[in-house]
């Protein structure tokens, strides 16, 4: 009929319903997977507490001479599963034994992440850290697997306890080679994916070159506390120097470093085969007064060290 309004009958009215609510339900996914892809990528930790680890944290805070400065026990997006333990602890030297044999009998049988700071007898720090490594066991929360554990860095471990604090290397002795060196800087050992043994020295100052020549000198003495094999490479990675030890370069490293800090004014070096670098270029980096310049880039190409032919740049000062 002419001029006349037609109401919507129920089966329309239905249908508008049910596409309103395919366009709530679709937004809301995109919505919840927006949110889950925001903690995936934040690394959002969603608490999983656990009355084993609680125990493991209590026990460990009770023996002598260390300390629980932290703990944590989580998940992560997407999956929410197979929590990831981690606990820090402060320990003195002498009782350092004490705690990695107490670790190794503890009932809590989960991998765990361990971040120790010990304080030698000397008053020097030593850091060390080391990953959990899960097996593909399955994980419940009521039952700790027995899984064996291996060392991703150090195959030669694999088979030990999965309980104790691995780090890949001998944590006592390198701390007694530390305490007995009486170097004067906080240093983190560890050994990075590619196999070199790294010296770290985060918190030593950013322009003293000087200052880490003792740790130059005693590298391999600390590579052979550590129990690795002499032709290991070792790394110093520090805020005044970054440099790779070849096998037998030792000595050289010290001459030319000795050199540069002591003669040539220079600060910092950072010698780097471009496989860390964003632009892949191998360099050698310098921070150094600008009229020694060209003595310095003359040192590194005599010097015969593997970075001897890499480009020199130099980089400003804050004091300049």
């Amino acid at each position: 009929m002419n001029g006349e309004v037609r109401q919507r009958g129920p089966r329309t009215r239905l249908r508008l319903s049910v596409a309103v609510l395919a366009v709530v339900a679709a937004v809301g996914l995109v919505v919840g997977a927006l949110v889950v892809f925001t903690w995936m990528v934040d690394e959002t930790h969603f608490d999983r507490p656990d009355a084993g680890f609680d125990r493991l944290e209590s026990q460990l805070d009770g023996l002598p001479g260390v300390s629980v400065d932290a703990s944590e026990r989580w998940v992560e997006a997407p999956t929410f599963s197979g929590p990831t333990s981690w606990i820090s602890l402060a320990v003195d030297q002498t009782n350092l034994p004490r705690l990695l044999e107490a670790a190794c009998g503890m009932e809590y049988r989960d991998p765990v992440t361990w971040s120790l700071r010990v304080r030698t007898d000397a008053g020097d720090v030593v850091s060390v850290h080391t990953d959990a490594v899960h097996t593909d066991a399955v994980h419940t929360d009521a039952v700790h697997t027995d899984a064996v554990h291996t060392d991703a860095v150090a195959p030669e471990r694999a088979g030990d306890d999965p309980r104790c604090i691995d780090a890949g290397f001998d944590i006592v002795a390198v701390v007694g080679q530390v305490d007995r060196l009486r170097l004067g800087i906080d240093l983190q050992p560890t050994i990075w994916e590619s196999g070199r043994f790294a010296l770290v020295a985060i918190d030593a100052a950013s322009d003293d070159l000087l200052t880490m020549l003792p740790l130059v000198a005693h590298a391999d003495e600390l590579r052979d506390s550590a129990g690795l094999d002499p032709d290991r490479l070792i790394e110093i990675n520090a805020p005044s120097l970054g440099i790779v030890i070849e096998p037998g370069e030792q000595d050289r490293h010290l001459a030319l470093l000795s050199e540069l800090a002591g003669e040539h004014g220079a600060r910092s070096v950072w010698a780097d085969d471009g496989t860390t670098q964003i632009d892949g270029i191998a360099k050698v980096q310098v921070v150094a007064p600008p009229g020694e310049h060209s003595a310095i880039e003359e040192a590194i190409r005599a010097s015969g060290l593997s970075f001897a032919g890499y480009p020199v740049r130099f980089l400003p000062s804050g004091s300049d």
